[in-house]
């Protein structure tokens, strides 16, 4: 699970919210087009905040490198603009340079030490680079000073969960729905944390309540239809996994435990061709275990 970021902030950095994004939600890549970078102008007689604006206005145009250039002019007139450092973290972010983000959202906190959903994100970045107890450290700082931010009771349930603190990653995840009734991943992920405590029945309606408010859940579907192969209900899996499939197509461990389903339901044919997916899936991901298990079960079915 990717952590959340907060979304750009204005020339005042007030009105900020959580950044409506899906989690863990992994799409089949467009088609590649070819691109021709353009050279980035910097307007030399903008002011620092009117070069933030126009940063902002690149962002929303998808163009992240672009908006860095900017962001960082605006910081080169105006050193002491901590929305231009907030943004440009932002943008480093949601480019993969998480080193760099982090650098930013730090300065960005050091210029104003209340600002809330700069620790989210500082937060939320070092989480995805690999360093829960740092994360964890400054979401709290976030939720001591907004109470409110649901997007830092998130974060910090997705920290505690990474360290096996199953008992606050739980709490904090609650106090995030709490908060904000409609996450559905905050609800999924409730449901994984409640599974591993062996309340499968109750993670089952976690995931089926994730699916009601996004019915594109690809996580949730196979998660449902594995908690459901647990509990036996062979014919409802293999409905589920096959929904996680519609919505990611490359999804390798929907297709073996579809395979396992359908070697239980007596479709062994099927259940071949789900293999040999799952096979292929894990080959693209380098994940050679699974796809040396998957091997197996194939000439196991062809054999038998």
């Amino acid at each position: 699970m990717k952590p959340v970021l907060g979304v750009f902030a204005s020339v005042l950095v007030v009105g900020l919210s959580c950044a409506d994004l899906a989690i863990a939600q992994l799409r089949e890549k467009p088609p590649q087009k070819v691109q021709i970078q353009q050279q980035i102008v910097v307007p030399p007689n903008e002011t620092a905040d009117q070069l933030l604006e126009r940063g902002n206005a690149y962002v929303r145009l998808g163009n992240l490198e672009g908006a860095v250039v900017i962001f960082r002019a605006a910081i080169k007139k105006n050193p002491e603009l901590t929305a231009a450092h907030y943004n440009l973290g932002l943008a480093y972010a949601q480019g993969g340079k998480l080193k760099e983000a982090i650098h930013s959202f730090q300065r960005a906190t050091r210029l104003d030490p209340k600002f809330a959903i700069a620790y989210s994100n500082l937060g939320a970045a070092q989480l995805q680079s690999g360093d829960p107890n740092q994360a964890i450290s400054n979401l709290q700082k976030a939720v001591r000073l907004d109470p409110k931010l649901s997007v830092a009771y998130y974060n910090l349930g997705l920290a505690f969960k990474d360290k096996k603190d199953i008992n606050n990653a739980i709490a904090n995840l609650n106090q995030a729905l709490k908060l904000n009734p409609q996450a559905p991943e905050t609800i999924y992920n409730l449901g994984l944390l409640i599974q591993t405590q062996g309340d499968i029945q109750k993670a089952i309606a976690y995931y089926a309540k994730a699916l009601q408010l996004n019915p594109e859940y690809a996580e949730a579907y196979y998660n449902l239809g594995a908690a459901l192969l647990i509990q036996g209900e062979t014919e409802q899996a293999i409905g589920q996994l096959r929904n996680a499939l519609q919505f990611r197509k490359d999804y390798a461990e929907a297709y073996y435990t579809l395979g396992v389903a359908q070697v239980r339901a007596g479709q062994k044919q099927d259940a071949i061709q789900s293999f040999i997916q799952a096979q292929a899936y894990f080959n693209q991901q380098k994940n050679l275990q699974w796809a040396q298990q998957s091997d197996r079960q194939i000439k196991r079915l062809r054999s038998s």
